[in-house]
């Protein structure tokens, strides 16, 4: 089952609880935007001014969250002066379990 919606607060938690289990089985495979502290200072600094152009996509086994992808898409900035910047770069960060790696193309 997947879903593409903006991240939320417990999106993040579910996030945070894949990279715990990824860490305990193959720190190896922890994507460096992936990890537990990561995931808290990314959501903790940007949410609030640019969380509107997030989306994710979270893939679920059972209950279980096997896997997630984040994109940050163009957006504005408003600056301190008032002023308006384009963001016009995108970026995608994700982690997949090994168990289901398939998920991933290769």
């Amino acid at each position: 089952m997947a879903n593409v919606e903006l991240v939320t607060a417990e999106d993040l938690q579910l996030m945070q609880e894949l990279a715990q289990r990824v860490t305990a089985t193959r720190p190896d495979l922890v994507n460096s935007d992936a990890s537990y502290g990561e995931l808290a200072w990314n959501w903790g600094k940007g949410y609030a001014s640019i969380g509107g152009s997030w989306r994710r996509r979270l893939w679920f086994d059972g209950g279980d969250l096997v896997a997630w992808g984040w994109a940050q898409l163009p957006h504005q900035v408003r600056r301190n002066d008032g002023s308006v910047r384009d963001v016009k770069g995108a970026y995608l960060a994700y982690q997949v379990h090994p168990d289901h790696a398939g998920l991933v193309d290769g």
